[in-house]
């Protein structure tokens, strides 16, 4: 027999090939379920627990000061108020407020070690300008921006004064040297007037809207749900598929068909229930499958089942063999072949005598369960025997395997195992 041909139909590999991918996937959609459980928990408690910031947000109406000068001179229309100027000045004023300089003189005015962290914008194209500032402190949000809003109409105060100064101070001059003229007096007056009261306007912040804090979303959860379920299912796929291939379970199936004379099909469900401890029709069904596809022929002869593991499932597998053998002695009142459970790999009830003796020889190996490493050793140790070699795989439902291992916890362990393995 070559090693990298196989003997076995395609039809058969196929079908345990198309059943170790639905063990498979069935398997791996257990665990990113239970990884996105596990992650959803994780994550909505850690969200849960994450502080929320405040973020406190005021609008103010920045407006395009006069030239106070060009009033005093006699201007009626001190600049062109078009929309571009209007750009230009709060474009202006957004970069002096969003700069290093002024945050720092809010930090200094509220007695801060680092510089306030203020996020100034223009609202579209107006000239409205938001000022906010986040901060896990609800009344620290909107001291902050309240802050911003005194240092700056200060500012303008300090700014429309040293230019108003100079003007009334040249205005005093000149009514103090015309007060002989009285259409002059009359007219200085008047733009003095005119220089003050545009000087009030300018210096005056307009705050469309006060600090108002925002209210922190109680949502913050939902999204550690979902966020954390994303990663938990991810990670748990990505380890499942390293643990597989780590193991060489995924290479078992092919390991062991391509040194074997055959496969008997169908695929053994090791969670078959036998109701009554007696066996139902489909079970007897199975028995009859199995057995007709043995390569033992000559009546009398020994029928070996040898495990690659102790979860493989020979007992099983043997049990079902002798009630196919034990079918056809009742039917046909003939010697059907001996089944012989020769346990697993390792036995000590596995000698050479009794893998020489046998006339036939399958290889039990369950899908997803045992390793490519553990059918290289199933077949090794029958190499020495010149009879047929074929191989039965089984299987667990996942589900039925969760239900077992719930049992397993709360019933006492059975000497069935023993008892069959000593079966013979």
């Amino acid at each position: 027999m070559s090693a990298n041909v196989s003997r076995v139909p395609a039809p058969a590999v196929g079908l345990i090939s198309s059943l170790e991918s639905r063990l498979v996937r069935v398997k791996f959609l257990v665990a990113a379920l239970i990884g996105i459980g596990i992650g959803a928990l994780i994550g909505g408690v850690a969200f849960a627990a994450l502080g929320t910031d405040t973020t406190a947000t005021a609008f103010v109406r920045l407006q395009h000061p006069a030239d106070l000068t060009a009033i005093a001179a006699g201007a009626s229309q001190v600049t062109p108020d078009n929309q571009g100027n209007t750009s230009n000045f709060v474009g202006g004023e957004i970069a002096y407020l969003s700069g290093e300089g002024f945050a720092q003189a809010v930090a200094r005015k509220m007695a801060l070690d680092e510089p306030a962290v203020l996020n100034v914008a223009q609202a579209s194209e107006s000239s409205v300008v938001t000022i906010s500032n986040s901060s896990k402190s609800r009344d620290e949000a909107i001291r902050t921006v309240q802050v911003a809003i005194d240092l700056y109409g200060q500012e303008l105060e300090q700014r429309v004064d040293e230019q108003l100064r100079g003007i009334l101070s040249a205005l005093t001059q000149w009514q103090q040297r015309d007060t002989a003229d009285v259409t002059r007096m009359q007219e200085l007056a008047r733009v003095r007037e005119s220089v003050e009261l545009q000087a009030t306007e300018a210096s005056t912040l307009l705050v469309v809207q006060p600090p108002t804090p925002n209210h922190p979303s109680s949502q913050q959860w939902v999204i550690g749900v979902f966020l954390g379920g994303l990663v938990g299912g991810a990670c748990a796929i990505a380890v499942a598929l390293t643990r597989r291939r780590r193991s060489g379970r995924g290479a078992m199936a092919t390991t062991l068909t391509d040194n074997v004379d055959g496969v008997l099909v169908p695929a053994v469900d090791l969670d078959m229930k036998h109701p009554g401890g007696r066996h139902d029709d489909e079970q007897l069904r199975l028995a009859r499958t199995l057995y007709s596809q043995t390569p033992s022929a000559a009546p009398g002869g020994d029928l070996l089942v040898i495990g690659a593991s102790p979860s493989s499932g020979s007992a099983e597998v043997a049990a079902l063999l002798e009630l196919g053998a034990a079918d056809i002695r009742s039917a046909a009142q003939q010697d059907a072949v001996r089944v012989v459970h020769g346990g697993v790999v390792g036995d000590p009830a596995l000698t050479p005598t009794v893998v020489g003796a046998a006339t036939g020889i399958v290889l039990v190996a369950r899908l997803d369960g045992d390793s490519a490493a553990q059918a290289v050793a199933l077949r090794a140790a029958t190499a020495s025997s010149a009879a047929p070699v074929v191989a039965v795989f089984t299987y667990r439902r996942p589900a039925a395997a969760f239900m077992r291992r719930r049992r397993e916890t709360t019933e006492p362990p059975s000497p069935k195992n023993d008892r069959e393995r000593s079966m013979q």
